[in-house]
């Protein structure tokens, strides 16, 4: 199988491993820096009722901690996938995974924080979940979606013996 050239791995590198990270750490900063937030936000919806609030603080650390945490994964999905550099189609889609799930959880976090800017926790819940479950959906398939056209296409694996060729190699050998 052909390994990846050099340009190809510092791809592999930014797309899987840096920028997830990055993603992570700028959620955190931005949502840790927003003013003007409600003393309490819903952090639980059981259908069109918010069930459960929270202080912003405790809302930011949760959702910057799960982002980090998806990050790691993305890290170790891609170091997974270019073992000794071998890319595959597979690999570029579970590193692409990867980095959907780090977009999603650090958009859910950042958007509606920027949404409740200036709120009231009324006028928050009122807004319901669906800007949060947008953002969540909406940052898995962008973030995804630019992983999948940035990071270098996989190499097939080609089997050792389709089972025709294998029958003849057997063949040979009687």
């Amino acid at each position: 199988m052909p390994k990846l050239t050099t340009p190809g791995k510092v791809r592999v590198i930014t797309v899987g491993a840096i920028l997830p990270l990055l993603f992570a750490m700028s959620g955190w900063a931005i949502a840790s820096s927003l003013d003007g937030l409600p003393d309490e936000l819903p952090s639980h919806w059981s259908g069109t009722v918010a069930d459960s609030f929270l202080p912003p603080e405790a809302i930011i650390n949760a959702w910057s901690f799960g982002s980090l945490f998806a990050a790691a994964l993305a890290v170790s999905i891609t170091a997974g996938a270019a073992h000794r550099w071998e890319w595959t189609p597979l690999g570029r889609g579970a590193s692409a995974v990867g980095v959907g799930i780090t977009g999603a959880v650090t958009s859910g976090l950042v958007v509606p924080l920027l949404l409740a800017q200036g709120a009231t926790t009324a006028e928050v819940v009122a807004q319901g979940a669906a800007p949060s479950i947008l953002c969540v959906m909406g940052g898995f398939a962008i973030f995804a979606i630019l992983a999948v056209l940035a990071l270098p296409p996989g190499h097939q694996t080609a089997p050792a013996h389709t089972p025709t060729q294998q029958r003849h190699a057997e063949e040979a050998d009687e």
